[in-house]
């Protein structure tokens, strides 16, 4: 997706390649029950590494038969609802009893930076996302970590600061006010833009709905368990206005 932005000077039409392998990666770290944290590293690596030339292959052979340029490979992490293509079950194969718990956030950055060199070693022209994604009710491994009272909106906040991209797909109850959803933006935003990254906001309001009901949405886009948002308000906080001014580190040049 992030791959089908066109710039000034770009080709009107590219190949881009999009390859996602949670289960393999996934398999790969099963067979090292108790590796260290450097073998886990290098075998994510050579997993992204193969994911990606695969991808690049294939990509290339596409814009010959179709004469078309070849533009990006991404390899991001995408899961989906079906058995074995889970984010979440990654971090579990790593040790953490259930997503969410203490060390997620580490788990998270291991993953995400061995997936990034691997991808980078093995294909010139990497681009998009290229990282792993946390999508609530596209993850079979994340609905059932909410559903156990684990996975809370907090904790997907802290680790937004080293995925791919940031809350998504996360139902909230219907009577959530547009302040608290005004904030939860500003708190993703304020993420993005002190460390420099790519973020975004899908909350879904589930009108009618409560803490432990479900929102099911089908397909790729899953089931999404409704969870629960801070009860203190923000709103005299978001009724300031005006512009939070840009952070110190935005005046490089």
């Amino acid at each position: 997706m992030a791959g089908a932005f066109h710039g000034v000077g770009e080709a009107d039409c590219v190949v881009n390649v999009g390859v996602s392998g949670p289960g393999v990666v996934q398999r790969a770290i099963e067979k090292l029950p108790d590796a260290p944290f450097d073998v886990i590293a290098e075998t994510i690596k050579k997993t992204a590494f193969k994911i990606t030339r695969m991808g690049q292959l294939v990509g290339k052979e596409a814009s010959e038969r179709l004469g078309v340029p070849f533009g990006i490979v991404d390899l991001s992490l995408a899961p989906t609802p079906a058995v074995d293509d889970s984010v979440a079950h990654i971090l579990e194969a790593l040790g953490l009893k259930t997503v969410g718990t203490h060390g997620t956030t580490a788990a998270l950055a291991l993953l995400n930076d061995a997936v990034k060199k691997g991808g980078v070693m093995a294909c010139g022209h990497v681009g998009g996302l290229s990282g792993a994604f946390i999508p609530v009710s596209e993850d079979a491994g994340m609905i059932d970590a909410v559903n156990a009272g684990v996975l809370s909106l907090a904790k997907l906040e802290a680790m937004t600061a080293i995925c791919s991209v940031g809350l998504d797909m996360i139902a909230v109850p219907g009577d959530t006010s547009a302040d608290t959803i005004a904030a939860i933006i500003a708190d993703e935003a304020a993420i993005g833009v002190i460390n420099g990254k790519t973020t975004a906001v899908r909350i879904i309001p589930a009108p009618g709905l409560n803490v432990g009901d479900t929102v099911a949405f089908g397909g790729l886009l899953g089931n999404a368990p409704v969870m629960a948002v801070e009860p203190a308000s923000p709103t005299q906080f978001i009724a300031r206005g005006g512009h939070i001014p840009a952070p110190i580190h935005s005046f490089r040049n």
